[in-house]
This record gives structure tokens, C-alpha cells and sequence, in this order.
């Protein structure tokens, strides 16, 4: 996750659920007071082992167990492709995300700052894996 907005997020924690949906569209929305999240993408939700994900049974009702809760922390999800982020629930659970193409991205935002995650991006690519050579 880019430096500023780590830091306007860690700024802004601990941020409470206030509200979940899933729908026929397949997009995760996790939202509160001045923060909302969209994802598009793989996710799933773990606490000492896998709980649920995007593919799971009656995801619907399962996402209600999330309101109420605090998103407390956040960490990059993976060292390999560190847009991917990690947030630890105040329960000791984490919503994982996956992304792998700029058409199934995850979008947050923040008290008006907005990052939309893009694997794909050439600029993205180039910063995190030094690929000098793609165009500009």
C-alpha cells in the first residue's frame, strides 16, 4: 500500500463496521462513518483457521458477524505483491484480499482519500519489481 495512504488509514484506525453487503454482483462492501471499502476481488476471513470467503455458502449472512466490529490494524498481506492488505478485526479475525488483475481491483477510502489497488498497473509493476524496461 503506498506510504500516504498507509498513513492517512493508520490515522483514521480503529474504524468500525458499521455495515456489510454482498450481492449478485459478487462485490464485497465493508463500510462506517468516513470510510468504505469495495472489493472486487479474492478475500477471505480468518481467525485460527479459514472462517469464510468470497465462495463460501450463505456469505451474505456470514458477513453480518462482522458489524459491530473494529478495523484495528493494518499489514501488508503478503511480501510478494505488498498491495494486497491484511486488516486485523477486534475480534482476532482478519479480512484478507487478493488481488490479481486491474479489472478486479479492491477500492478504499478514507476521511476523502481514495486508493484503488492495481496489480497491473505499469507504474505499480515497475516500482515494486523494478521492471526497467516496460514502456512508459
Amino acid at each position: 500500500m503506498p506510504e500516504p495512504f498507509a498513513r492517512v488509514l493508520h490515522a483514521a484506525l480503529p474504524l468500525t463496521v458499521d455495515e456489510t453487503a454482498w450481492g449478485d454482483d459478487e462485490v464485497l462492501v465493508l463500510a462506517g462513518v468516513e470510510w468504505s471499502l469495495a472489493v472486487n476481488c479474492a478475500w477471505r476471513i480468518v481467525g485460527e483457521r479459514l472462517l469464510f470467503g468470497w465462495e463460501s455458502m450463505g456469505v451474505g449472512t456470514l458477513l453480518a458477524r462482522l458489524v459491530g466490529l473494529d478495523v484495528v490494524a493494518c499489514e501488508v498481506q503478503s511480501p510478494f505483491l505488498p498491495v494486497d492488505p491484511r486488516f486485523l478485526m477486534s475480534d482476532g479475525t482478519a479480512v484478507e484480499l487478493f488481488s490479481a488483475h486491474h479489472l478486479e481491483p479492491w477500492v478504499m477510502t478514507v476521511r476523502g482519500s481514495t486508493f484503488v489497488a492495481s496489480p497491473s498497473d505499469v507504474e505499480w509493476v515497475r516500482h515494486w519489481f523494478g521492471a526497467e524496461d516496460l514502456p512508459r
